[in-house]
């Protein structure tokens, strides 16, 4: 026994962990001031805020830039939160009735000596009912020892832009709550094994980050917190200079396509605890799809510098052609935008939707659910559309994800 505890911890300090390199962050566009243009109206353009422009270029005076002037644009990037610094697991345990320290050393797989150092316990060694006893790291980890749940992304490593299983297996019931790349994670599961979904921004840096986690056990009352360092990699991204018709260049202006965002994103940060998928995702377009425009794409608008990214797959069709529904989902938003043009969207449950823009006829209503292969519209090019196309996009916890992983596998 002593021996293997030696072992044990002469092993835990020569573990070592390697955290992942982080990849350079890409060079922000750069923006040549032309003849009539200020700050505001640069700002406008590229989705920015005059603080921002003039603290990106060490601007001194606002009102002053020169035609010819080269401008740093601040580019939108997700917020991330700061990793916290590496702390050891902790367990709290209340105390029930009957039991004793030699009793708790043996299950926590430590000493009566341990737990009195870091608890204020009687010199009897005398232990009151609901008491708090901080649970200390095991010695040595035999049969029936209690230990803190394992933690594992999937896939592994993340990529930008798709979405990440985060499953949480103890060794019995709990109460699971956790935190990843700011978001709040959603765990549903039983028995031990509890699972969230959540997507990985596109413009996520490359990196290792950690996932905070609390969880409460339903048997032995015990607080846990823990966590775990998962990985996001680069993913492939190409990059387009959309070229708008004059006709619709209103549309890019801010106060048309901000307003219709926020639209958007309250309904896509709505969240269902009841799941209407189960298996893969099928496509919204029947036969051979014609792919004209990949997600995650770098986008540029009538030469401007790279502004943003493409939330979704374009679908070349020709008008009128049906638009199925991929998965059961129930229809939150069926209206005509003016950016997005005729739009239909789906909540699949679990903070899991999917969007439909540019149609031409929208046949669905908001409240009806529909089925997979059920038919939700007719492709368009309505809104701001260079040509008939179907955008197909998919959201998880309100992040934009790439929905083809969704047809290639099975989520929890």
């Amino acid at each position: 026994m002593l021996l293997a505890v030696v072992l044990l911890l002469l092993a835990s300090l020569c573990l070592a962990v390697t955290v992942a390199a982080q990849e350079p962050t890409p060079e922000p566009p750069v923006y040549e001031v032309q003849p009539g243009d200020t700050l505001f109206t640069i700002a406008e353009r590229f989705g920015t805020t005059v603080e921002a422009l003039v603290a990106a270029n060490g601007i001194e005076d606002p009102s002053l830039i020169n035609v010819g002037q080269k401008l740093v644009i601040p580019t939108a990037q997700p917020e991330l939160v700061p990793a916290p610094e590496p702390t050891a697991h902790s367990r709290v345990h209340p105390v029930h009735p009957g039991e004793t320290l030699p009793a708790l050393a043996f299950r926590y797989g430590t000493t009566v000596w341990a737990l009195r150092e870091g608890n204020p316990v009687h010199r009897l060694g005398l232990l009151t009912p609901g008491q708090e006893l901080a649970i200390p790291e095991p010695l040595a980890i035999l049969t029936g020892t209690a230990t803190f749940p394992v933690v594992t992304g999937s896939p592994a490593p993340g990529v930008q832009g798709e979405t990440l299983a985060i499953e949480v297996e103890g060794q019995q019931g709990m109460e699971v709550e956790g935190w990843f790349l700011g978001q709040a994670l959603h765990f549903s599961g039983e028995e031990g094994r509890y699972w969230a979904l959540v997507g990985v921004d596109p413009l996520t840096p490359a990196g290792s980050y950690p996932v905070a986690l609390r969880a409460t056990e339903v048997d032995s009352g015990d607080r846990l917190t823990f966590q775990q360092t998962l990985t996001v990699t680069k993913g492939e991204f190409s990059t387009y200079n959309v070229v708008v018709p004059a006709d619709r260049t209103g549309l890019l202006a801010p106060d048309v396509s901000d307003a219709e965002r926020l639209t958007v994103t309250a309904v896509f940060s709505g969240f269902s605890d009841l799941q209407l998928w189960r298996g893969p995702f099928g496509y919204p377009l029947a036969g051979e799809l014609r792919i004209t425009a990949p997600f995650g794409q770098r986008r540029s608008y009538n030469g401007g510098p790279v502004s943003s990214y493409h939330s979704g797959w374009d679908l070349g069709a020709d008008k009128g052609t049906p638009v199925y529904a991929p998965m059961t989902g129930t229809v939150v938003l069926a209206e005509p935008l003016q950016v997005r043009g005729k739009v239909v969207i789906l909540d699949h449950g679990r903070g899991v939707f999917t969007g439909f823009w540019h149609l031409s006829q929208i046949d669905v209503t908001v409240g009806q659910v529909v089925g997979k292969g059920e038919v939700v519209g007719l492709v368009g090019n309505s809104g701001l559309s260079t040509g008939p196309h179907l955008h197909w996009e998919m959201r998880v916890l309100g992040v934009a994800v790439d929905a083809f992983q969704w047809t290639r596998r099975e989520f929890p």
